[in-house]
């Protein structure tokens, strides 16, 4: 295998978002490989042989093959010698990461990414949004920014989820909220969670990363 970085994802794809910024960020040398959601490219015989889960996004470095994101944001950080977004050598600050990257999933993305698909991706299919997985996101969409606000950005004494430097954490969590700016969700309620999302928009790498997805949100409602 090669010894350049091999992505294989989607931009539509918010874990997908979170790796190759991260990989731009830090001029990690990489070639992207698109997989095509909506093709459902990811569910091909093909591609269950390089990740049996069928998901997006996946790595390959020389010979090793990782998938999910948050291990592959790990793994980066080590491979590559970026101590700073991720420090194996401090246990309390690795815990401190990994306690954001463990709520993460059921803490926000359940939710926001439930209503992503609900709202913007079974339409493109055709089909109809479920009014009781709406209801269930429209609730604790609310109460995850409440908490990102109040606990990982400390209301406002944090610059970042994890303190005053920027972690593998803040990459994850901005990449599964700015899609929902696709639907016209209003942030003025979370002055907080917004003028943290402007400082990671001033990282290298933002607008190539999020290129598609800020295409989305620019064209005109129906």
């Amino acid at each position: 295998m090669s010894s350049t970085v091999i992505l294989f994802g989607d931009l539509m794809s918010q874990p997908t978002r979170a790796v190759i910024w991260f990989m731009m960020l830090n001029k990690i040398p990489h070639e992207f490989r698109l997989i095509s959601i909506g093709n459902l490219e990811q569910r091909s015989k093909e591609f269950e042989k390089i990740n049996p889960f069928k998901k997006l996004p996946v790595i390959q470095y020389e010979n090793q093959t990782i998938f999910e994101s948050h291990t592959i944001l790990r793994w980066l950080s080590q491979q590559f010698k970026l101590p700073q977004y991720y420090d194996f050598n401090d246990l309390n600050n690795r815990c401190k990461v990994d306690m954001y990257l463990d709520w993460h999933h059921l803490g926000l993305r359940k939710a926001t990414a439930g209503y992503f698909f609900q709202k913007f991706i079974l339409p493109k299919f055709g089909k109809s949004e479920s009014e009781d997985m709406v209801k269930d996101a429209e609730l604790n969409i609310p109460r995850a920014f409440k908490e990102i606000e109040s606990i990982f950005l400390a209301n406002g004494k944090n610059d970042y989820l994890i303190g005053e430097n920027v972690t593998i954490a803040d990459f994850s969590c901005y990449c599964e909220i700015n899609q929902l700016e696709v639907l016209n969700y209003d942030f003025t309620p979370y002055p907080i969670l917004s003028n943290w999302m402007e400082r990671m928009k001033q990282f290298e790498g933002f607008k190539e990363s999020h290129k598609i997805i800020h295409k989305i949100a620019s064209q005109p409602k129906l």
